[in-house]
């Protein structure tokens, strides 16, 4: 499978990488159908925030679930989801109040420049049934994180 990987300053290479696979029984695999340029990912491009090495691009996703770890429960394979750029295990305080983008164990997703990537499943993946699908299909990832951590009530 290819891949967007940073190395540089305005230095990014399609490579082939290995295809994502089940590690952990939560986690979720995605056949990816968009993926969004994000900050996060131009600001080293554009030399403006240093990396240590080869980075593998892409923190906002969508796509179709094509496969899940034994524990998954919340999503099947088949379904169209949206991920956020970070992951969270809905187990600390920020996220019992909603606020899953400042979870303390949350690590950033990377990877989904490529046709599928794999999400641990504590990464908040929305299930969209078709009536709620944007058309044409576009990726939301930020907006959902951002919606994800907006205050209750």
């Amino acid at each position: 499978m290819k891949g967007a990987v940073l190395y540089g300053t305005k230095d990014i290479r399609v490579e082939d990488r290995d295809d994502p696979k089940i590690i952990e029984p939560t986690d979720a695999v995605l056949r990816l159908s968009a993926s969004c340029i994000c900050g996060s990912d131009l600001w080293p491009y554009r030399g403006l925030q240093p990396i240590e090495g080869p980075t593998h691009m892409g923190p906002e996703y969508c796509g179709i679930v094509a496969e899940v770890g034994s524990a998954v429960r919340s999503i099947k394979p088949g379904q169209f989801v949206v991920g956020s750029f970070a992951t969270s295990a809905n187990t600390c305080p920020h996220c019992q109040y909603g606020y899953q983008s400042a979870c303390v164990h949350r690590e950033f997703m990377l990877r989904a420049q490529a046709r599928s990537c794999v999400c641990p499943m504590r990464t908040e993946l929305l299930y969209l049934p078709r009536a709620a699908r944007p058309h044409p299909i576009s990726c939301r990832a930020c907006l959902h994180a951002r919606t994800f951590s907006a205050p209750a009530g």
